[in-house]
């Protein structure tokens, strides 16, 4: 009885001290939730296998804190590395978001005006990081070398035919005439026509092509080793380098917000819960941040309850109302592909008149001067034009087609960016007519391109981009100071007058979005032909992003129609990388198809400047030749595509499959909820008694009936309940503007 009772009190003794074990082992960190419970599973193994054995008490009591002890320093040793490295993660993230370029900006865009504007600023701060890097890489390989080696004239690299006529065109090739440039008050005017015209002075410096030199610099010789800078070979690889970073970036980028914008959608049914109930950020204690963080969690609910009123709005559609709504999208679409049709054949006929009449009248000495600049940016000027009045007409048209918000500004972007890219692509074309020949002539015009007076196309591409660049920065900066502040000005002066004709301007994302994407094509498309453009780009960006900054804290009001910053940043990219798509076009044709001009740059004495790639490759060991050539083969491309894709569909079902597993195991949680509900109500029937919650609530509206019978109006006994009042007599209370339900 004794032996029984005392194998009762150790085995409580032992449940005891493994209910207190368990704790001590798992309230050490949550992140080591999974630690601690294969640790716990260990310990109450080892109590198993120590109750077991034939030893004494003491014995038994001695080897069980051996075991937790051991346990818990291993575990505990673990935790605090693990919160050591947390912390210092944290303190790492912290110091870089403090160095974040433009970060107090960005936090007051954002209260004020919510994320969907601030994804606009983002993205700018994005590509203005992009053009940095660009500039960086052309900076290192190209301009740096072309500093540091002296500059020969007349050198070429190959051996073929070619070589004679490049040096005879590259001597007769004369960028500007250094006696009419002198540096005195009367050619002033000359200088600002060569910055604006990308001509003159501006034309033979490192800012274009046709600086560059064709020559291989020997650096060092050593010990048979000679090491040479094969500067056409680099001028080609570092822009193909700098292509394939902006792509990766720009998936990269992409990949992070569609997955944003996904957590999203995941979390559409209990938004109004996040964000009311765990919205907050219990961290900030600045009175301004606090507002700040106000002003964005309400923006969100904004959106939230516009979202849904447009959903009930399209649900409640019936099927003449759907017939009628579609006859206008379509009449809507077929009008604007006749504008960009119309706004293509303008771009043409600019691009070919400019031409024809630099041909004619460019050279003759009575031309005037204001006059050569205006022609010659006419196809700038038609670009910006259209691109200035047709996005108007394209947000006037898409207000009759009844989309959301959201979906309205994807379709304004989408169409103004092919107007956009069908400007540049149209200019791009034109240009192409005029220098892509098969061969050229013999005698004086065999430095010449297609008999137009270009002996240096490559050059000439750049100059059309760098005016298209500079027109673009000089209009966007006339219209914010002389457009957008002069507007606010007269709507405050004369508030009630014209704020109905007029009215507050609002921050136009499409248009501001195809801005920069516009001026990102111009980047990528220049830099191949004016290597130094990028640098421009990142100026352009820093002034472009404190002028709109301004404009927009000063002049424009909130958003009457709410969009969310998630989906709009993946569009940005979907966007750029359409943009992206253009650029490679026209650059992968000048590499290799056009011939290089034998007068100017790296390429001047080579067929097509992709030779330069297949003369480095035949110097190389015949091993290593025959294993690049083998890359690039038949028998090793169709191989591999085919293995890609494989692997696309192996991982599309995978993903497939992780749909499907999310979707049943979301509803096992809803199952398991409800069969718990219904066995609490079970078992509080069987036990006579009920649901506690439903019971305090039970308690509480008796409590306060009884308190409304004790303080009963004089007329009333407290046994006999006072009249029924008439439903609409409560209705009439309910919508009186003092009734407590409104303040709700």
């Amino acid at each position: 009885m004794s032996s029984h009772r005392r194998g009762r009190s150790v085995r409580h003794r032992s449940a005891r001290s493994s209910r207190g074990a368990r704790p001590a082992v798992l309230d050490v960190e949550g992140q080591g939730q999974d630690e601690a419970d294969l640790l716990a599973e260990e310990i109450a193994e080892g109590k198993m296998a120590i109750r077991d054995l034939a030893k004494p008490m003491e014995t038994k009591r001695e080897m069980l804190r051996k075991l937790q002890g051991k346990g818990l320093k291993g575990f505990g040793w673990r935790v605090s590395m693990q919160r050591r490295w947390k912390k210092s993660k944290e303190n790492m993230s912290d110091a870089f978001a403090k160095l974040e370029v433009w970060r107090s900006p960005m936090h007051s865009i954002e209260g004020k005006f919510g994320t969907g504007i601030l994804s606009y600023f983002q993205f700018m701060r994005w590509l203005l990081f992009l053009n940095l890097v660009i500039f960086l890489l052309m900076f290192l390989f190209i301009l740096l070398p072309a500093l540091i080696f002296t500059r020969q004239i007349g050198t070429v690299t190959s051996s073929n035919s070619t070589n004679s006529s490049a040096v005879d065109c590259e001597s007769r090739y004369v960028p500007f005439n250094v006696s009419l440039y002198e540096p005195t008050r009367d050619h002033i005017s000359d200088y600002i026509v060569d910055v604006l015209q990308g001509k003159g002075i501006m034309e033979d410096t490192h800012l274009f092509y046709g600086f560059y030199e064709n020559t291989i610099q020997r650096i060092q010789e050593t010990e048979g080793f000679t090491f040479t800078y094969n500067l056409p070979l680099a001028y080609l690889l570092t822009s193909l380098s700098y292509f394939l970073i902006s792509l990766i970036l720009m998936v990269r980028n992409s990949a992070q917000g569609l997955q944003e914008s996904l957590v999203s959608s995941e979390d559409k049914f209990y938004t109004y819960c996040n964000k009311v109930f765990a919205g907050w950020d219990f961290c900030i204690n600045d009175g301004r941040a606090a507002d700040l963080k106000h002003g964005q969690i309400r923006y969100e609910l904004k959106t939230d309850l516009e979202e849904q009123r447009i959903l009930q709005k399209q649900a409640k559609r019936t099927g003449g109302e759907k017939c009628r709504l579609y006859s206008v999208r379509f009449v809507v679409n077929i009008f604007v592909l006749a504008i960009l049709g119309a706004g293509g054949f303008l771009i043409y006929y600019a691009s070919t008149f400019a031409l024809e009449w630099n041909a004619q009248y460019g050279t003759a000495a009575n031309t005037d001067a204001f006059l050569k600049l205006l022609v010659t940016y006419t196809p700038s000027l038609t670009i910006t034009g259209l691109n200035m009045i047709v996005p108007i007409i394209f947000d006037k048209l898409v207000g009759f087609e009844d989309y959301s918000p959201e979906f309205e500004i994807q379709m304004t972007l989408l169409r103004t960016v092919f107007l956009r890219l069908a400007s540049v692509a149209t200019l791009l074309g034109t240009l192409y007519t005029q220098i892509a020949c098969s061969t050229y002539t013999n005698g004086d015009a065999e430095c010449r391109v297609c008999d137009v007076e270009i002996r240096c196309w490559e050059t000439y591409v750049g100059q059309e981009m760098y005016k298209l660049v500079i027109m673009d920065f000089l209009v966007g900066t006339a219209v914010t100071l002389f457009v957008e502040f002069p507007r606010k000005f007269i709507v405050s002066r004369f508030k009630d007058k014209l704020e109905d004709v007029v009215g507050y301007q609002e921050f136009q994302i499409p248009k501001n979005v195809l801005d920069i994407v516009y001026s990102q094509t111009l980047c990528w498309i220049g830099t191949f032909f004016a290597p130094m453009l990028p640098a421009i780009c990142v100026i352009k960006t820093i002034i472009f992003f404190y002028l709109k900054k301004l404009s927009l804290m000063h002049n424009c009001i909130p958003s009457t129609k709410p969009f969310r910053a998630s989906k709009s940043r993946t569009f940005f990219m979907v966007i750029l990388l359409v943009s992206f798509l253009l650029c490679i076009i026209p650059v992968g044709i000048g590499i290799v198809q056009i011939y290089p001009s034998r007068a100017c740059g790296p390429f001047r004495s080579l067929n097509t400047m992709f030779e330069i790639v297949t003369q480095t490759i035949a110097g190389w060991p015949t091993v290593v030749r025959d294993i690049f050539f083998f890359l690039g083969s038949a028998g090793f491309l169709v191989p591999a595509v085919l293995i890609l894709c494989l692997l696309l569909y192996y991982f599309r079902a995978l993903s497939v499959a992780h749909k499907k597993m999310v979707a049943v195991l979301k509803d096992q949680l809803i199952l398991e909820g409800k069969d718990k509900h219904f066995l609490l109500q079970r078992v509080y029937e069987l036990q006579g008694t009920t649901d506690p919650t439903r019971a305090k609530q039970n308690k509480a509206q008796a409590d306060r009936k009884a308190a409304a019978t004790k303080q009963a109006p004089n007329g009333y006994n407290n046994e006999s309940p006072p009249p029924r009042v008439p439903s609409s007599a409560w209705d009439n209370a309910n919508s009186h503007p003092n009734s407590v339900n409104d303040g709700w």
